[in-house]
């Protein structure tokens, strides 16, 4: 998401995840969701299609809720969990996940813990990139999913082979910056600007809190 400052999508994203978590479903509360719907329209449909299927858990929450609790509690909760997800969704459906880590530079957390997201998101890249590679050698092999034990035995196999290879990489990468006299900081350059998307979104969301503490 270009237009906006990835500093202040982190701060949304928490502000408006807290305030939802603890108060009642009201009209005013979608005004965030409706704005950065607005603003990734042209990949509203891919978006959706993503909080579908993850609605697919969100629903085994629900039904164990409505066990639990009374229908109007298990809907509230509910309705709360998908706004969160969505807002979410829209925040950071084009993030790389590396804007996080400027974001969290920017806002001046530990430096700690900004080079653990960074080196835990490379590895995730790595890895995914080495399963993608695995992927593709098993189609060109005519190799094809069911449920049969070869199956079963091909996919034990690739997640070993995916944990040792993790092991082997991190091992490699503490040795790498051990050797470069890395002292626990990455440096990144902040030159994130505000725009007005930013001033209205931060409006919007800290808009919640003041109707209900004022």
């Amino acid at each position: 998401m270009n237009r906006f400052n990835s500093s202040i999508l982190l701060i949304c994203a928490f502000l408006y995840s807290i305030f939802i978590s603890f108060n009642q479903v009201e009209l005013l509360y979608v005004l965030p969701i409706f704005f950065v719907a607005f603003c990734e329209y042209k990949s509203l449909f891919s978006i959706i299609k993503k909080l579908i299927f993850l609605n697919l858990f969100i629903l085994m929450i629900f039904v164990v809720l409505l066990i639990q609790d009374s229908f109007e509690e298990a809907i509230n909760i509910y309705i709360r969990t998908n706004m969160i997800v969505f807002f979410n969704l829209l925040l950071f459906s084009q993030s790389s996940g590396y804007d996080i880590v400027r974001a969290l530079n920017e806002l001046r957390f530990p430096k700690k813990v900004v080079s653990s997201v960074y080196f835990t998101l490379k590895m995730i890249q790595t890895l995914n990139d080495e399963l993608k590679k695995i992927k593709m050698t098993l189609r060109a092999r005519g190799f094809r999913a069911n449920s049969s034990m070869f199956t079963y035995e091909t996919y034990g196999n690739l997640f070993g082979h995916i944990f040792v290879k993790s092991i082997i990489k991190a091992n490699a990468l503490q040795d790498s910056f051990e050797l470069r006299g890395f002292g626990g900081r990455i440096y990144l350059i902040n030159n994130s600007k505000l725009s007005y998307y930013d001033v209205i979104l931060l409006f919007l969301v800290c808009m919640l809190y003041v109707k209900v503490f004022v």
